[in-house]
């Protein structure tokens, strides 16, 4: 080989190897995006392994297993954990979880907690009481896992409970901030699909809706929890899906996002609302904190949380 075709030589293999890195590069998605990503263990609730029902075969993913399978198959590294998931609050529970958790590079972002008929807005105050005693004790245990955020359900507000409940949020909210956590709470309510539709009647034909009272419509829900969010200085987790149609989501997010806790639930509902619009609302509002992928529905999880996964990286 001749000098001429020496040089002609590595310059096409220079050629074809950038051009391979431009793919690699192309493919590979932008990991200053991936590093704001979450996603929820709920997204994959059908089918993790819970305590109490380990033969269900149904049942295939093993808690233990999320934070690898999310660094391997989505290269997400932020882990946001339905409290019911962890099969058990003992010490050596949680130290596996964080070995599992190291191992990847990966931490838990956010701890959903749903204790049931108990919450801020329970008409029983011993319901509110143990609401406030087992939000302080997941407070405790959100710091021995290394999360910075627990969310609470907030029930059901209304204008006769909002004093209440912010009496009850606040003192989560100040246990959370004496121990460095930050205590939110999610808009709902805001229309579900077919979850509050009529059942039909027994003969097939569908019962009417009531018909409203008389007078002007009640204020949307975003805007008594955001009262009762400021009345007890706690933090919006802002969940886009959770509005209703998208004139409404977005009049709900420019109340909600100012008490931001720095963590927002992403999902997908093309007939309710356009997600590339939220999204660069978000970025409109100057959004900085995380994007949390929360994949419900039928058909297999994975491909689920894939699809709101590309539509994210794609309109972030």
């Amino acid at each position: 080989m001749n000098r001429r075709e020496f040089l002609i030589g590595t310059v096409a293999a220079t050629a074809v190897l950038r051009t391979g890195r431009g793919r690699l590069r192309a493919q590979t998605p932008d990991r200053a995006k991936l590093d704001r990503v979450a996603i929820m263990t709920y997204s994959f609730d059908r089918i993790v392994k819970v305590a109490g029902r380990p033969d269900d075969p149904a049942r295939t993913l093993d808690f233990f297993d999320i934070p690898e399978m999310f660094a391997d198959k989505y290269q997400v590294h932020n882990v946001e954990v339905q409290h019911n998931h962890f099969g058990s609050t003992e010490a050596s529970f949680f130290k596996e979880f964080r070995a599992r958790l190291a191992k990847t590079k990966s931490r838990v972002t956010n701890i959903n907690l749903e204790f049931g008929n108990m919450s801020i807005t329970a008409s029983d105050p011993v319901m509110r009481a143990q609401a406030i005693d087992l939000t302080k004790q997941w407070i405790d245990h959100a710091i021995e896992l290394g999360s910075p955020r627990v969310m609470v359900n907030q029930g059901t507000p209304t204008p006769e409970n909002r004093q209440v409940a912010i009496e009850a949020l606040t003192i989560m909210g100040d246990y959370g901030k004496a121990k460095k956590i930050m205590v939110s709470m999610e808009p709902r309510g805001g229309g579900g699909g077919g979850r509050n539709a009529a059942a039909p009647a027994a003969g097939g034909q569908a019962t009417p809706p009531p018909v409203p009272p008389a007078g002007p419509p009640p204020p949307p829900a975003y805007l008594l929890l955001t009262e009762i969010i400021k009345g007890s200085g706690t933090y919006a987790n802002v969940d886009i899906g959770n509005f209703g149609e998208q004139e409404t989501q977005h009049a709900g997010m420019r109340a909600m996002f100012p008490y931001t806790v720095g963590n927002t639930h992403i999902k997908m509902n093309p007939a309710r609302y356009d997600l590339p619009a939220a999204l660069a609302l978000m970025r409109e509002l100057r959004y900085t904190g995380l994007y949390s992928i929360e994949a419900g529905g039928q058909g297999d999880p994975y491909e689920n949380v894939q699809r709101i996964y590309e539509a994210l990286l794609q309109n972030m």
